[in-house]
């Protein structure tokens, strides 16, 4: 019988139920501690979710682990994910790894370090536990669009069109639209998720050229910069242009005003031999594939997938079985370098290496 494995949840927030949720549905794994810097929050979660023990410190989560979750907001991604895995601890940590390149390439050297031990450790690009991108990543990587030419990839939502109520307004709910509580804006929270997409279903960047906005927010029906003394100035629009190391070149675009979308997300790769696309929103488990069909002639096949393990399934095998699935640290830290690049660009108004 295998070993139980234990896991630690490390910030009560959002995402924090989907972790306990998603590790619950794995045979054999264990959610023995939480810790939050909120004590109320702890007890409250831990209640909620039936979990034993509530941590009074990350020393503490760490001390009673195998594996840990990091579900903290950015800015505190990277002290904890050094310190999970200095002590030798399995570590998943919530997308993006970090706020600066810098920070990023920190994180990373740990990782690497890690490694050396046997120390598993992945950064939660979540839509990677889609079908659909998984066999696109798959298809990509075999070099069966041949040379690709262009790349177009979307990812939209439009929240931003709600009102902001100021007397209910708080910093937990605030954070991704105000830089001084850690938020890299729209780029950083869904950037990453587009650039992770799109790069690994065609190829590394070469080079950026990027475009911000950040427009007046709706706080109690009149367009507003700043809500309760907290200014709303993280980005909420950006357009990517970008050469792929390859040669190609493509687009991505991601928003929070994009009116009738949900959380839709989008790509299309175009090669020289073959294309794919898919709509993430629409089917996750649908891929588009132009290709050859039984009489020979291309068209545009839909293939229907089998559901693909989520990304905690893969951590938990790649503990299991001490084998680096993906994505780990350092792609996180790739992606990282890309969303870097995209605010220099945005800043000098000019195209930036990566």
């Amino acid at each position: 019988m295998e070993k139980t494995i234990a896991v630690g949840i490390i910030g009560t927030g959002g995402m924090a139920a989907s972790h306990v949720d998603s590790y619950r549905k794995i045979a054999g794994v264990e959610i023995s501690t939480c810790f939050d810097i909120s004590p109320a929050r702890s007890k409250a979660f831990a209640e909620k979710h039936g979990i034993v023990h509530v941590a009074t410190d990350v020393e503490d989560v760490l001390s009673r682990v195998d594996a840990i979750s990091i579900v903290t907001p950015d800015r505190f991604h990277a002290p904890l994910t050094i310190q999970a895995l200095a002590a030798g601890k399995h570590t998943l940590c919530e997308k993006p790894l970090t706020l600066t390149l810098a920070d990023a390439e920190e994180v990373a050297a740990a990782a690497r370090e890690a490694s050396e031990r046997g120390i598993i450790h992945m950064v939660n690009f979540s839509y990677r536990s889609s079908a659909a991108f998984q066999e696109a990543i798959s298809i990509a990587q075999s070099g069966a669009l041949g040379n690709i030419r262009h790349v177009h990839s979307s990812y939209l939502q439009s929240w931003l069109n709600h009102n902001i109520n100021s007397s209910t307004a708080t910093d937990a709910g605030l954070w991704r639209l105000s830089t001084a509580l850690g938020s890299q804006g729209v780029l950083g929270d869904l950037g990453c998720h587009l650039l992770d997409l799109t790069t690994a279903c065609s190829d590394d960047l070469k080079a950026v050229r990027c475009e911000l906005r950040t427009f007046p927010k709706p706080v109690d029906g009149v367009p507003s910069p700043s809500v309760n003394g907290r200014d709303l100035d993280a980005n909420d629009t950006a357009i990517i242009e970008f050469e792929l190391a390859g040669g190609g070149i493509g687009v991505c675009h991601t928003t929070r005003w994009a009116t009738g979308n949900g959380n839709h997300i989008r790509l299309e790769v175009n090669g020289t031999e073959g294309a794919l696309r898919f709509d993430l929103e629409e089917d996750p488990n649908v891929l588009h594939i132009w290709a050859a069909d039984d009489d020979g002639a291309k068209k545009w096949i839909a293939k229907t997938l089998d559901k693909t393990p989520s990304n905690w399934e893969r951590f938990i095998v790649s503990i299991r079985t001490g084998i680096q699935d993906q994505p780990d640290i350092l792609r996180g830290a790739r992606v990282q370098a890309y969303l870097e690049a995209c605010e220099r660009s945005a800043s000098s108004k000019q195209w930036e290496q990566v």
